[in-house]
């Protein structure tokens, strides 16, 4: 029995220093950097930035490219509403007064030449070379847009108790290749990667948490010094 706990606790110690050691430690340009963390998450009308944007200075907006269009439609899923990128923006009264994440849901090898030219006349047209950052999970593909002077954040994979183990170098090896200029995961992650990769900036969302209790878990989420970006679900910006 004594033999048992001494092995639990040689278990319990090594995944406590693996969850808490440090391994990389950033040094680079932040893409965005104040103390009003809170953006909207999942802004897929326009017309709605229109109502909230005196709380938030920051939007989320979900897109898959099509190629038989040659545009980004906007959408979380499920087929084309006719709300393409490029009119989304165009309905937007001073469009580069805010900041937008694109969360690009299908980056693949055979979209990528033609979805770069895309995003280049839209970010040219509607001046938001500086405003946006593109996520997606395939940082090799996604780094390509950094050559067009567009931020680029990479959707990391969520903190797992065994998988994280087998996966963090190459997380790591990722960030050192591809230098993207944040790391993006789900709130309940934030803890590990930020214990994993001191500062740098990691951009989160907060889905389900939308009661009145869970203000303190966002708050306490803000408060993370690697964290610049929180999404919320909250139609105001409760920390204002």
């Amino acid at each position: 029995m004594k033999y048992l706990l001494s092995i639990l606790l040689v278990i319990a110690i090594s995944y406590s220093t693996f969850f808490y050691i440090s391994i990389f430690d950033f040094q680079g340009q932040t893409f965005y950097n104040s103390s009003d963390k809170l953006w909207a998450h999942r802004i897929l009308d326009p017309q709605k930035i229109e109502k909230i944007s005196s709380h938030f200075k920051g939007f989320e907006i979900d897109v898959f490219y099509s190629s038989n269009d040659n545009c980004f439609d906007v959408k979380h899923h499920g087929e084309s509403n006719g709300m393409t990128l490029t009119k989304y923006f165009s309905k937007i009264d001073n469009v580069s007064s805010y900041k937008y994440w694109i969360d690009f849901k299908n980056l693949k090898e055979s979209n990528l030449d033609s979805s770069m030219v895309l995003m280049k006349k839209i970010t040219d047209k509607f001046n938001l070379q500086n405003d946006i950052i593109i996520e997606s999970k395939d940082i090799q593909l996604l780094s390509n847009f950094k050559s067009l002077g567009i931020s680029i954040s990479y959707w990391v994979p969520a903190f797992h108790v065994f998988k994280s183990i087998l996966n963090i170098n190459k997380v790591k090896e990722d960030l050192i290749k591809f230098s993207p200029n944040a790391i993006s995961m789900p709130f309940s992650s934030v803890q590990f990667y930020s214990n994993k990769f001191p500062n740098y900036p990691i951009h989160c969302w907060t889905n389900n948490l939308t009661d009145e209790k869970d203000k303190l878990t966002i708050q306490k989420i803000v408060s993370v010094k690697e964290v610049k970006i929180v999404l919320t679900d909250f139609k105001k910006n409760f920390l204002k």
